[in-house]
Parts: C-alpha cells; structure tokens; sequence
C-alpha cells in the first residue's frame, strides 16, 4: 500500500534529467524504493496493483524522455525555433495532463486503478505529441 501511495504522490512530478536514464533508476530515485524492489515490481506488469501502476509509470516516463529526446534534436535542427516550441510543448503537455486527468477521474473516481488509467493516457498522448513535435515547423 505504501508503494501504491508514493507512486500517486510522484507521479505528479513529470521532469527527467536532462541525460538519458533508465525508467527503474528514475523510478527508484523518486519513490525511495530500492532498485531491486522497483525492479521485481516491473518484471511481472499483472502481478498485483502496485505492479501495475509502476508499469505504467514506467511507460510514461519513457514516452516522456521520448519526447524530451525529440524536442531536443529539433531544437538542435532549428535553435531560432527554441522559444517557440517550448512553449507549444507546454501548451500541449498542459492539455494533455488536463485530459488525462478528466478521463481517468470519470473512468475510474477515486478508485485503485485510476493512477494507471491516467498514466495509460499520458503515455498514449504523448507518443501523440512526440508525432507532433517532429512536424512542428517554426513559421
């Protein structure tokens, strides 16, 4: 139960580092779980709730260094078009969170599986985004 409440509490906080971790150390690093413990948890997704709400927190924390990934390599490609992406990056991550966030509370209320509902969404929402982001072009 305790791991069911830190990841309800964590999951909030959406940043990566800016390099490039594994999903089980960022997962481990923010929960205060050992890696071992992160680790048995994501080995078998169906085990029990807590597995699967850090399996889709995991999933969501890989679409989203995805996405930091993607937006990095065009801000690369056209550092004029920095400023103007971030801030439709933000723009869309902000709706997507809203979105996800409405669903997963109308599906689910307050419910044990609600977390993952949510982390289900964003993660599909943003794979959504990081198609986006690689058409953005800066006019």
């Amino acid at each position: 139960m305790k791991s069911v409440i830190l990841f309800a509490g964590v999951l909030a906080c959406t940043s990566l580092r800016a390099e490039t971790v594994s999903p089980a150390d960022e997962i481990a690093s923010r929960s205060g779980l050992p890696a071992s413990e992160v680790a048995a948890l994501l080995e078998n997704c169906d085990a029990n709730q807590t597995s699967m709400n850090f399996c889709a927190w995991r999933d969501r924390l890989v679409a989203e260094q995805n996405l930091h990934l993607v937006v990095l390599r065009k801000e690369a490609e056209s550092p004029a078009c920095r400023v103007r992406l971030e801030k439709q990056v933000s723009k869309w991550t902000r709706q997507r969170d809203r979105v996800c966030g409405s669903q997963s509370r109308r599906e689910w209320g307050d419910g044990s599986m609600r977390q993952a509902a949510q982390a289900t969404c964003v993660t599909k929402e943003t794979e959504r985004l990081i198609e986006k982001v690689s058409a953005f072009h800066c006019r």
